[in-house]
């Protein structure tokens, strides 16, 4: 009889000890809002668009919430070429932005990932023939 209240303590106890440990030691990154455009001004994105021309600069701009954390990743892709960087999370809420030269007319993707490698965002874009 000791022993079945004993573990039915243990049990019960775990169970309420648990989700608040999980809660308390896990920092879940989620992109809250992410906009592709031509620059970033004031820590906001300027002309939000998602269609660019060949050596247009475009850039990704994002609100993070979760952090802080180390870093995400923001990897460029077109075709077989691929750019990443890293970018530093320093708050709950956090603004931030990185920027690529469109070098290569096509359909590009932009996926920012978390340091385990999930991803969390990504984005489509084009970039045409360069402007006359």
């Amino acid at each position: 009889m000791k022993h079945s209240i004993f573990l039915c303590s243990l049990f019960v106890a775990a169970a309420f000890l648990a989700p608040a440990q999980e809660q308390g030691t896990m920092s879940k990154l989620a992109v809250a809002e992410a906009k592709l455009g031509k620059g970033v001004q004031d820590r906001e994105i300027v002309d939000e668009t998602a269609t660019f021309a060949l050596n247009d600069r475009v850039y990704l701009w994002l609100r993070v919430t979760g952090g802080p954390s180390d870093s995400i990743t923001v990897t460029w892709k077109t075709g077989d070429q691929r750019y990443s960087s890293k970018l530093n999370i320093g708050g709950s809420s956090w603004r931030t932005w990185s920027y690529k030269t469109a070098s290569s007319a096509g359909d590009w993707t932009v996926t920012v990932t978390d340091a385990e490698g999930n991803v969390l965002k990504e984005m489509a874009f084009t970039v045409g023939e360069m402007k006359k």
